[in-house]
């Protein structure tokens, strides 16, 4: 008798386990799917700079978010919480606008699910970002290039 409590409540915690992760599951296709449809880099025009407008590393000197005193260019970062209970969906868009003209000169969409674990961790939770392998410092490069 005892026994098969423990067995059928160990098929319960089996179940509850298995349907955590396939909330995760699901939401890192939901992540998937809004990244095909408008993450990413997306330039709309490409500005071509002087190389002493540049770092030696090729960032761009003159943002007024970077630089207080003065810009050309403006560098807008918008974050938004799509989901927040766990697992939680976060978008991220940043913006590069010429200030002269208001021009949007390129986008950038990302998003981040955290956690939806099965097991606690000891350290942060898992997530999964999209795009990967595409940061900020990559997209500011992408808008701006230089001329020599």
């Amino acid at each position: 008798m005892v026994c098969r409590k423990m067995l059928s409540g160990l098929g319960l915690s089996l179940a509850a386990l298995m349907l955590v992760g396939c909330e995760q599951m699901n939401v890192d296709e939901q992540v998937a799917a809004l990244c095909r449809q408008d993450g990413g880099i997306k330039v709309h025009e490409k500005v071509l700079l002087p190389r002493e407008q540049l770092s030696p590393h090729g960032d761009p000197k003159f943002f007024k978010s970077w630089n207080e005193e003065s810009g050309d260019y403006l560098f807008l970062a918008k974050n938004e919480k799509i989901k927040t209970s766990s697992p939680t969906i976060d978008k991220t868009t940043y913006t590069i606008v010429r200030e002269s003209d208001g021009k949007t000169l390129g986008t950038y969409v990302s998003y981040l699910r955290r956690g939806g674990d099965i097991l606690p961790r000891l350290g942060p939770e898992s997530a999964r970002a999209c795009p990967q392998y595409t940061s900020d410092r990559l997209f500011v490069r992408t808008v701006f290039a230089s001329k020599d």
